[in-house]
């Protein structure tokens, strides 16, 4: 296995901690329905995605700033750490393609992330994957560090292959300042929080916003099956 290869397969989790309170008066409970925000705090700790296989060879077992200086130091261009939660997935991916605020990261084996100004798009091959969304509301708020209320909708792919809509009526509020730093490189930012409410049910994400309007740190709802990605910008 290259060393790109370990790399893009180091299996740890740099994980995003999220400060919850108590739903409101939602109607349903779903991943996150029993959350009234999700803020990005900072980044902490590693949580193994294979307790057992790190266990048995703890040396092998790198650090999240280990990764992230890896990856700065290996590949040139805008990187970025991605964590796949419910797949237990950590990948550092490259800029793949950039078209006016739209950029694909991927990875050598195709798989991808597509942001639009920071906010989640469409992924590509990790099954049941978001096709496409519209996020220009929501993502108006977010950068400019703004409350309000805004519509977003993900779409995605049924059994007859037909792409069908997810509306969602989203919530943005305003947190703390926040700051960490990951492979020596200090992170600055305001907190964003967004509740989205569809079908009776409720799910939150969190962004750090820096004073320019980047996100620079995120956890996102994908969907009901693959859940959440957590995104580290390591070179904008």
């Amino acid at each position: 296995m290259t060393a790109k290869a370990r790399l893009l397969r180091a299996p740890f989790i740099v994980a995003v901690t999220l400060a919850v309170a108590g739903c409101g008066n939602g109607a349903g409970r779903g991943d996150g329905g029993s959350l009234a925000v999700g803020m990005v705090r900072n980044l902490v700790g590693v949580v193994a995605a294979g307790r057992t296989a790190a266990a048995a060879e703890p040396s092998e077992a790198p650090t999240p700033d280990q990764i992230a200086a890896a990856a700065l130091e290996s590949f040139a261009g805008p990187l970025m750490l991605v964590v796949l939660e419910s797949q237990g997935q950590t990948t550092v991916m490259g800029l793949y393609g950039e078209n006016g605020n739209m950029r694909t990261y991927a990875l050598p084996s195709e798989q991808s992330i597509i942001l639009r100004d920071g906010i989640l798009a469409g992924t590509r091959g990790f099954g049941f994957d978001v096709m496409s969304a519209d996020t220009d509301a929501v993502a108006a708020l977010i950068r400019a560090r703004k409350e309000g209320v805004a519509a977003k909708v993900q779409r995605y792919l049924d059994a007859e292959n037909v792409e069908r809509p997810l509306p969602m009526e989203c919530a943005i509020s305003r947190g703390d300042k926040s700051e960490f730093e990951v492979a020596g490189k200090r992170y600055r930012g305001t907190q964003m929080l967004e509740v989205c409410s569809f079908q009776g049910q409720a799910v939150g994400s969190g962004y750090l916003v820096s004073d320019a309007g980047a996100v620079l740190a995120s956890r996102q709802w994908i969907g009901p099956e693959l859940g959440y990605i957590t995104l580290q910008t390591l070179r904008p």
